[in-house]
């Protein structure tokens, strides 16, 4: 990397009030209007309609809202949706291939 070509990003600036966030959600840009401090989970239920990722204790201990961003499980009810702008999120959704078909992982067993 070259510093006397290359800019870094700034920063967004947010204030305490709603604002547009915008994330990309299973490979595709997504925007929605959220606090600063909504949950990732709650921007994917809510805001999103992405209702596989589950809301079970709140706290982070049972994993069912486990979402990947950049490529690392994180638990989205313990994640702030501002600090996901700029990555790649996953859900259970995103699994699917484009024909509908799900992961190996996520077929019911027979």
């Amino acid at each position: 990397m070259n510093v006397d070509t290359e800019v870094a990003a700034q920063p967004v600036v947010r204030g305490p009030s709603a604002g547009a966030v915008t994330l990309t959600v299973n490979r595709e840009p997504r925007c929605c209007a959220s606090s600063p401090w909504v949950s990732l989970l709650d921007a994917l239920r809510e805001h999103l309609g992405l209702t596989g990722s589950k809301k079970g204790c709140d706290r982070g201990t049972c994993g069912a809202c486990t979402v990947w961003v950049d490529g690392r499980r994180v638990l989205a009810c313990l994640t702030l949706a501002v600090a996901c702008e700029g990555r790649e999120v996953t859900t259970i959704e995103g699994l699917a291939a484009a024909d509908g078909e799900l992961h190996l992982d996520h077929r019911g067993r027979r």
